[in-house]
């Protein structure tokens, strides 16, 4: 099934594989069994029963696994120097704000080197895809001063051919208060 010069791909034997299109298949996320999906250059180009399965350049029996669309991540701040390990732990014991919270990770950020943060984004995108998220919406919003988050943007756009989006700085919080 090659198509003006461009490569296909065929995964067969996919025990449940789930369109999100219910004309594709059984009820509203249009899930079919015993099913074969072709991509031409990445896109979907036919969804349909294993035995049709139409040739393609390069072929992959997926042993009857799942097939479902990638999760979308749409609310994370990636650009962020520190860890908040200690705040979590804290919170789970029921001491709020006991280990600094967002502060420490201001304070880690704005002093966290371009190629730490540059690091850490690769870390967190690695794992995010890892387990399952094949879109990340990336903000900005721990430098909480302009420089700081025109920064962060910068680190942000270097993963991305999309758009980035910059967070206000949060002038009415506490943090930025104390330093007016």
């Amino acid at each position: 099934m090659t198509t003006n010069g461009s490569r296909t791909t065929v995964l067969t034997n996919i025990g449940t594989l789930v369109t999100n299109d219910p004309t594709l298949g059984e009820g509203k996320l249009g899930v079919r069994h015993d099913a074969a999906i072709v991509f031409d250059e990445g896109v979907v180009a036919w969804v349909g029963d294993s035995a049709d399965a139409p040739a393609a350049d390069i072929g992959q029996d997926i042993g009857g696994r799942a097939l479902l669309p990638g999760f979308v991540e749409s609310h994370s701040h990636l650009v962020f120097g520190g860890e908040r390990a200690e705040e979590f732990a804290a919170r789970m014991a029921g001491e709020k704000y006991a280990a600094g919270g967002i502060r420490n990770t201001i304070e880690a950020t704005r002093s966290a080197t371009d190629e730490q943060l540059q690091a850490n984004v690769r870390r967190l995108l690695d794992e995010s895809l890892r387990s399952g998220s094949t879109t990340v919406e990336c903000k900005t919003g721990y430098g909480q001063n302009t420089e700081s988050e025109l920064r962060s943007a910068l680190i942000a756009g270097q993963f991305t051919d999309e758009v980035t989006l910059l967070a206000r700085p949060r002038s009415t919080t506490r943090i930025c208060r104390s330093r007016r």
